[in-house]
């Protein structure tokens, strides 16, 4: 076989590998969240032991999740584009909820995923503006520095947890922010500890927020909920006694809800 046809050989096989592992992250959707092996095989015509490589690669790349015998799209798939929020239908089950605790509270409340190393919001509801930059759906902030992101870090695993700190960029975005390593550990200690964080004016001045994690009821935590409000006009206690409660029942809600999604 001369070199062109080798060269053509490789790009052939190339494209079909892509085309396979294309072909079962399309295979989740509105309709179909959570796929056995077979499943899967089914929808995209290959073979058991074709779609269980692939399916293996995929988690291990953290693209795709696999719990009793289940598989289904895992956050990190925003990478790529929509197909996570889509496949789980995400805004569907969030966005309404966040809609009325906005409009009982008269605060902004929020939905956002971990990409490291950021948060991505992926629902919001906005009742006044809050922050000097606008916030929408894809809006991508640094988790250390926002109560999602670290509710969210707080449930990794402590290994993982260490690699992230490794390579993590600190910033002074404000007087009020952390930027030693040891110092925000120690807040996302005590988000673990808690359930909860609240992040007084770290991100920016004048801005409080109250997160709390979604998927602790169902043991795989993957998104958080957040409340923000003027420092000015609320206070922590405010938030910790009066809103706290509040935001953790969305959160139990949330979780019922994604769990009709994600049938055990």
């Amino acid at each position: 076989m001369d070199q062109m046809a080798v060269t053509k050989a490789i790009r052939s096989e190339n494209v079909q590998s892509l085309h396979r592992g294309m072909a079962i992250l399309k295979a989740f959707n509105r309709d179909a969240p959570r796929l056995t092996l077979t499943e899967v095989a089914a929808i995209t015509g290959l073979s058991r032991a074709t779609a269980r490589r692939f399916l293996i690669t995929l988690t291990n790349l953290g693209y795709v999740g696999n719990q009793n015998r289940y598989f289904y799209l895992r956050p990190k798939i925003l990478e790529l584009g929509n197909s996570y929020l889509s496949s789980l239908s995400f805004n569907d089950a969030v966005q309404q909820h966040l809609n009325v605790l906005a409009e009982e509270l008269h605060e902004s409340v929020s939905a956002s995923v971990l990409e490291y190393p950021d948060i991505v919001y992926v629902a919001r509801a906005s009742t006044n503006r809050v922050m000097t930059i606008g916030l929408s759906v894809g809006t991508k902030l640094p988790a250390l520095y926002t109560s999602m992101g670290r509710v969210m870090l707080a449930q990794l695993p402590p290994k993982k947890l260490q690699e992230y700190l490794e390579f993590a960029q600190t910033e002074k975005l404000t007087e009020f922010s952390l930027t030693t390593k040891k110092a925000l550990q120690s807040e996302i200690e005590k988000a673990r500890t808690q359930g909860w964080y609240l992040l007084d004016q770290e991100l920016e001045i004048g801005l409080r927020s109250l997160a709390v994690p979604i998927g602790t009821h169902i043991n795989d935590t993957y998104a958080a909920i957040n409340v923000s409000v003027p420092a000015s006009r609320v206070s922590t206690e405010t938030l910790e006694t009066l809103i706290l409660p509040r935001l953790q029942n969305l959160a139990t809600i949330i979780d019922r809800d994604i769990l009709k999604l994600w049938p055990n």
